[in-house]
């Protein structure tokens, strides 16, 4: 058996279609169910159900445990000695939210692509739950995320704290509060508290979103209940309501970070971040210690302070 096969056998079980792994791996169909009948001769087992669909057999699933170990001590290996050499090559896997991506990465990656621009960065762009899987079984670099962190053993380094932002219509101040306003707006910019806004309806995302239990738990633990007109699955949808004058949202730091400019200073909205460490976030980056951590992974993590330093310097 050789890496290349264990490489094509771990492709074959994500696509779990021939034509597809085939595809990916840039071989024809008949090459990869070679490659994968000889394994299966070697190891004197089925590895694939056949029909009617292809599937794994226990031994196959065992066998893909083990697969992904030896394809990922190979990298390792790979990146140990491009560290080495002293070249500054290779891949850098990180997995990253679309959010974070979207808020961060800009102010990150050009800057890390000119000091290294042999090494090819990876984007994974998926659910907290995908990468931290990932990230366990050395299918990233680096993670990242918010905490809490479920898998177990990651190291991480804090990148920011993420406020939230009370995103509170003009229109609806106008209408609720006329000449006096400029008072509630002058209180909530010196010490915000939703509880001044009972009166006015709220567009909250839907529960099982970070942001919202992290907001369920501040409102109850001030007593506020507060009248929600509508729910959605989506932030800038909340966002863009609250903008019309439908009601007030609440809006993370780094969805600001990405909004342009021009966008936030012509939101006829205003702005109140809540001051309450437990609506605060903490965006950090994460490896496995177990896993070797290539030099440009070093880097790239000082690399994403230094950028999102810079960052919240051009939003104070």
């Amino acid at each position: 058996m050789n890496l290349n096969t264990i490489n094509y056998y771990i492709a074959t079980v994500e696509e779990m279609n021939i034509t597809h792994a085939a595809q990916r791996l840039f071989i024809s169909q008949q090459a990869l169910s070679n490659h994968i009948a000889r394994l299966e001769e070697e190891l004197g087992v089925k590895l694939f159900n056949r029909s009617p669909v292809l599937s794994l057999t226990y031994a196959g699933k065992r066998f893909y445990e083990y697969a992904l170990q030896m394809a990922n001590i190979e990298r390792q290996i790979h990146q140990m000695v491009d560290d080495v050499k002293e070249n500054q090559a290779g891949e850098l896997r990180v997995g990253i939210s679309h959010t974070c991506g979207r808020a961060i990465l800009p102010s990150i990656l050009p800057k890390f692509r000119a000091e290294y621009p042999l090494v090819d960065v990876k984007l994974v762009e998926e659910n907290s739950a995908e990468m931290e899987n990932a990230l366990r079984r050395g299918s990233l670099d680096l993670m990242i995320d918010f905490l809490p962190l479920s898998i177990e053993g990651a190291t991480y380094t804090e990148l920011t704290k993420e406020r939230l932002f009370l995103i509170v219509p003009k229109k609806l101040l106008k209408e609720h509060y006329g000449q006096d306003m400029k008072r509630i707006v002058s209180e909530c910019r010196k010490n915000p508290d939703v509880r001044l806004f009972k009166e006015l309806p709220f567009i909250l995302l839907k529960k099982g979103n970070r942001v919202r239990a992290m907001l369920d738990e501040y409102m109850e633990r001030i007593k506020f209940s507060p009248n929600i007109v509508l729910e959605t699955e989506n932030t800038e949808t909340a966002f863009a309501l609250a903008s019309k004058g439908m009601g007030i949202t609440v809006y993370p730091e780094l969805f600001m970070w990405a909004m342009p400019e021009k966008n936030v200073k012509d939101a006829d909205v205003e702005f109140f971040p809540i001051k309450d460490k437990k609506t605060t976030g903490t965006l950090v980056i994460a490896n496995m210690p177990e896993h070797y951590l290539p030099n440009t992974a070093t880097k790239f993590m000082e690399t994403c302070k230094e950028g999102i330093e810079e960052i919240k310097r051009s939003h104070i």
